[in-house]
């Protein structure tokens, strides 16, 4: 079991423990804009890791605006806009939800069957499809 594992096995384990407890927890802002600022509020960076050598490190900006004509929704900044950083679109906070949940339950499943795991939600029947008549009778 474990005493057959290697230092690289242990590291990348210990990594994807620590990727899942810190997203159990709402993480605090990496800086907060100030009053002036042409999207006063808060922002989180998200410097996103790559497996091939790129010259600049993809980097996703997620804000949201203190200002009331534009505090009801949520910006994102991808590293594919023409000017990341600096170009946001604009989410209701619902959408906003649905997309970080299901990154998150994306990101679970690849973790699994990259380790090989089945997760039990993976065995039950999928409660969200149409029964059909073999199965109503």
């Amino acid at each position: 079991m474990i005493e057959n594992l290697t230092l690289q096995e242990v590291r990348k384990e210990l990594e994807q423990l620590v990727a899942l407890a810190q997203s159990g927890e709402r993480p605090r802002p990496t800086l907060i804009n100030p009053p002036g600022h042409p999207m006063p509020g808060w922002e989180w960076v998200i410097e996103q890791r790559t497996v091939t050598q790129r010259h600049t490190t993809p980097t996703w900006w997620v804000r949201t605006v203190d200002e009331p004509e534009t505090s009801g929704a949520v910006y994102v900044s991808s590293p594919d806009c023409m000017e990341p950083g600096e170009e946001f679109g604009a989410m209701f906070p619902t959408d906003a939800r649905r997309l970080g949940l299901a990154l998150i339950a994306a990101a679970d499943r690849a973790e699994h069957v990259e380790a090989g795991v089945p997760r039990i939600e993976d065995h039950r029947p999928d409660r969200s499809a149409k029964p059909t008549k073999e199965s109503s009778s």
